[in-house]
């Protein structure tokens, strides 16, 4: 050996010695490791497995199968084909063996699709020609439940006024008058032998005269005619007299239909056959030779006033419409009021002037739903009523699911899809992290933040201010009605503050809390209005309505006396986050969102890059 080759033993010499010492230590630690296993299993040798193990058995009854290494497994399997013949889950089993159809392998499938493809392109492989991508278009379809408000019932009104009038009612009474000759004065008036009787007010119906004439009592001579007497009266002229010698009589029937005003006097005028006066003394001296009995049937007509009061209807919408009652309510309380006819006074009484009679009549008002309804990929999936009056639903919050398909394009590798645009993330479920969702939270978060520090005295967040607008009544318009959400035309006739209303119930930004009394006349409410928490934000809303009254049972009071008020902070940190529903802030969010596309966001990060490089070059200088 040579020098050269004894000085490389002796440089190794140290190193081998430490090696072996290595070893020789690993292999004590090795051999006391095995000494100590081997006393551990003299150990247990005499120990019974029954004794440390819960249940244990050294015959299971399994053991029966078991017929040794060369025996096979005994009765296993005309027990196992027992089992699968006689027991309800063999039966089951072999049930849907038999009857389940067979299955359809649609040959379209992505699988036999490709390994066609593969085939077909067997030798462009082997060539080394085949094109490993192919362009794919991928699109991801989800749905998403949104809710909106809208009218579906309306109260009108209409008002019923009463006012003083009346009628003439005619009423007859009938007089029979009985004039007997006998009753009458005549004595001489102007030439005239004349008798009057008093006659009552009416419209002569009937008038008769029967006489009489005694010629016997007659004198001699007297028979010549000339104190044969004539009765001239209004009712007509009747003879007094007959030609005979003997005694006579005789009837008339006189005219009819004279009307009498007023209570009058008529007059009997006598006169002879001449025309000349008859004598008074002959008339009054020999009147058993003359004698007449009028019968004179008079009917008065009397006027009398009836008080009575007109009702008249006033509507605004037609009538017909209506589909049912909603209660009549006095507006004009009741009592007597003078009425003058013809210089008279009359009071008329009526218990109660005017009526505001309310009427259920549908709409077709789309309120802040108009939106998701022209949306062809949304459907109406609920409805909830969350206002009534008078026994009936008017307003109602509506849910839509809604279809969203995201498209993306890219590249199809071999199995391996790589996009190609901004839209993968959306697609693949495994990178789909709730972005929407978390944003919501923190965007709450940072309202609630805002609103803290807005009120350093009362610390609370999200607080709301009470709004109203008065509901229709007779002759005024509804300025609640949700047709005018967002349209200032139709609440033409309505105040800033209803109007305002309007536009903050199109945003989503308030809470329905009830109705109260507008306007009451002694007592009796007569017109109603809707009273809302308006809040000053969608979000403020969403987590005031489903955190503080949905999660933490908070309510917004009641319309006579609303509370919207802030949430508290230890209320606030009470409220689970995830069990809020932010659908109606997504739909905002995903309308202002603005996610550049993948050429600006390549040539922003090329800006950026350069705009790096000179300072890193120089600082490596």
């Amino acid at each position: 050996m040579n020098r050269r080759a004894w000085a490389l033993l002796l440089m190794f010499l140290p190193v081998m010695a430490v090696r072996a010492d290595a070893l020789s230590d690993a292999y004590s630690a090795g051999s006391s490791v095995g000494k100590g296993a081997t006393s551990g299993a003299n150990a247990i040798k005499n120990t019974s497995p029954g004794d440390i193990i819960p249940g244990y058995s050294g015959s299971p009854p399994q053991t029966g199968y078991y017929g040794g290494v060369q025996g096979g497994g005994g009765s296993m399997a005309g027990d196992g084909q027992a089992a699968l013949n006689n027991s309800e889950a063999g039966q089951a089993a072999e049930d849907a063996m038999i009857k389940n159809p067979k299955t359809t392998i649609d040959p379209n499938a992505d699988y036999i699709t490709n390994g066609k493809n593969a085939e077909s392109t067997s030798d462009t492989v082997a060539n080394g020609t085949y094109a490993q991508c192919t362009d794919k278009v991928v699109s991801k379809s989800t749905f998403q439940n949104f809710t909106c408000d809208q009218d579906v019932n309306v109260i009108q009104a209409c008002a019923r006024t009463a006012v003083p009038s009346g009628h003439e009612n005619t009423t007859y009474e009938d007089h029979e008058i009985t004039l007997d000759s006998n009753s009458l004065s005549f004595s001489v008036q102007n030439g005239q032998l004349i008798a009057t009787y008093p006659m009552p007010a009416g419209t002569v119906i009937s008038a008769t005269s029967d006489f009489t004439f005694h010629a016997d009592n007659v004198g001699p001579g007297a028979l010549d005619g000339a104190y044969y007497l004539t009765a001239n009266t209004v009712f007509g002229s009747f003879n007094l007299h007959s030609t005979g010698k003997y005694n006579q009589s005789g009837h008339y029937v006189l005219q009819s239909g004279q009307v009498f005003t007023a209570p009058t006097s008529v007059s009997f005028t006598l006169t002879d056959l001449k025309g000349k006066m008859a004598s008074l003394s002959i008339w009054s001296s020999k009147n058993l030779a003359y004698h007449f009995v009028m019968n004179i049937h008079i009917r008065q007509e009397t006027q009398t006033w009836v008080p009575d009061v007109t009702w008249t209807e006033s509507c605004a919408f037609d009538k017909s419409t209506a589909t049912a009652s909603a209660g009549s309510t006095c507006t004009d309380p009741g009592g007597d009021r003078p009425q003058v006819i013809n210089g008279q006074t009359y009071m008329v009484h009526s218990d109660c002037w005017q009526y505001t009679d309310n009427y259920v009549t549908p709409t077709n008002s789309v309120g802040n739903c108009g939106t998701l309804q022209s949306n062809a990929n949304c459907t109406k999936v609920g409805s909830g009523c969350t206002e009534s009056d008078s026994g009936t639903c008017t307003h109602q919050q509506v849910t839509y699911q809604c279809q969203t398909t995201v498209t993306s394009t890219g590249k199809m590798c071999g199995g391996d899809y790589f996009c190609m645009t901004g839209d993968c993330a959306a697609i693949d479920p495994d990178n789909n992290n709730g972005f929407d969702l978390a944003i919501s939270k923190l965007a709450g978060l940072a309202a609630a933040g805002d609103s803290v520090r807005a009120d350093q005295v009362n610390v609370r967040a999200f607080t709301g201010q009470p709004e109203s607008c008065r509901k229709a009544m007779a002759g005024f318009s509804d300025c609640c009605v949700d047709s005018g959400w967002g349209n200032s035309a139709s609440l033409a006739h309505c105040s800033s503050d209803e109007v305002a209303l309007a536009q903050a119930k199109a945003k989503k930004l308030v809470v329905s809390v009830g109705q109260t009394c507008a306007r009451a006349v002694l007592g009796v409410c007569i017109q109603k209005k809707s009273v809302y928490c308006e809040f000053s934000s969608k979000l403020a809303r969403i987590i005031q309505q489903q955190g503080r009254q949905g999660q933490l049972g908070i309510g917004f009071g009641s319309g006579d006396s609303p509370d919207c008020r802030g949430i508290t902070v230890p209320e606030l940190s009470s409220i689970n986050f995830d069990k809020i529903d932010f659908s109606d802030f997504f739909e905002d969010f995903e309308k202002n969102k603005n996610i550049p596309n993948q050429g600006v966001l390549s040539d922003r990060i090329k800006q950026q890059i350069q705009a790096q490089v000179p300072q890193n070059s120089g600082a490596n200088k």
